[in-house]
């Protein structure tokens, strides 16, 4: 089934979930974990890519591997993420859920969303793969992708053949330890997120998503305190956290007043106050953490 959007909904035409908020903070919440080395070294790798690059992929256009490069056996993992590099504009459809695609994607830069859409295209957004992030979206049936994968911002992506990610994995025992580590760690956020889409209000579903997010961001150096930016629209986060967009807006816009969050600009998001926040959520985002970020 080809992609489709739903259109946003009224009450915050611009795609923003809140107003601008210019109240002082209670408290920027402490930083609850130091950025993972291995994501920053990944992340690197896709600031040089994009120096005196243009992203050149048109939307919609799928990802295909570039042949296999020698020394695929030999390199450094960063040399071959390196060769195998792939420009998405924001919007394009990397992966379709269905189609034939034996592949591993490692984000350099940028945010992906992996989904599920409905026969009539309603869409659930099962989660955001962030900057330093693995994807192997091959099925059990080893030879097709499970879930669709898009482009939510400009992106830089190193797209392999299955096959050269698992000789990596062979090769570098710390790669392949790391890689376990992030198995865990979605494991355990999906595990979160399913529990609050499932029994959680929309007020805890939205304090959950910000928090887990404030925690990925936080692990590689993408909080400033307790501010941060995210790249989507009400529609994501309401794909995200199975609300419509509307629904998303007005709990933003309540948060926001009670002075829990501020809302700038297009989702510049900063927490004033952790506490209430992560009491809404009930989480607690040290914990949460421990859980889902992978350090080396």
């Amino acid at each position: 089934m080809p992609p489709t959007r739903r259109p946003a909904d009224q009450g915050c035409h611009d795609g923003r979930v809140g107003p601008q908020d210019d109240t002082a903070p209670k408290s920027n919440g402490s930083r609850v974990t130091g950025p993972s080395a291995s994501c920053r070294a990944l992340v690197q790798i896709g600031d040089a890519q994009m120096t005196g690059s243009h992203l050149q992929t048109p939307p919609h256009a799928r990802a295909r591997p570039r042949p296999r490069r020698d020394g695929d056996r030999g390199s450094r993992p960063g040399k071959v993420l390196s060769s195998w590099v792939r420009r998405y504009r924001a919007g394009a459809i990397i992966a379709l859920d269905g189609e034939e695609l034996r592949t591993a994607f490692v984000v350099l830069s940028g945010w992906l969303a992996v989904s599920k859409l409905t026969r009539d295209g309603q869409k659930q957004i099962i989660d955001f793969a962030l900057p330093g992030d693995f994807l192997n979206p091959t099925s059990a049936d080893n030879a097709t992708v499970a879930v669709q994968i898009e482009a939510v911002s400009p992106a830089i992506v190193s797209v392999m053949p299955v096959t050269v990610w698992h000789r990596l994995l062979d090769k570098f025992d710390d790669l392949r330890a790391l890689d376990a580590r992030c198995r865990a760690g979605v494991q355990s956020r999906w595990s979160e997120r399913m529990l609050r889409l499932g029994k959680g209000r929309a007020e805890t579903r939205i304090a959950y998503a910000l928090i887990e997010l404030y925690v990925r961001l936080d692990a590689i150096g993408e909080v400033s305190d307790g501010a941060f930016h995210l790249p989507l629209t009400q529609v994501h986060m309401g794909d995200f956290a199975g609300l419509s967009s509307v629904h998303v807006c007005r709990t933003m816009q309540r948060l926001s007043r009670q002075g829990v969050i501020r809302v700038r600009d297009h989702m510049d998001i900063a927490i004033l106050d952790m506490d209430s926040l992560s009491t809404i959520a009930g989480i607690d985002p040290a914990t949460l953490a421990d859980q889902i970020v992978a350090m080396p």
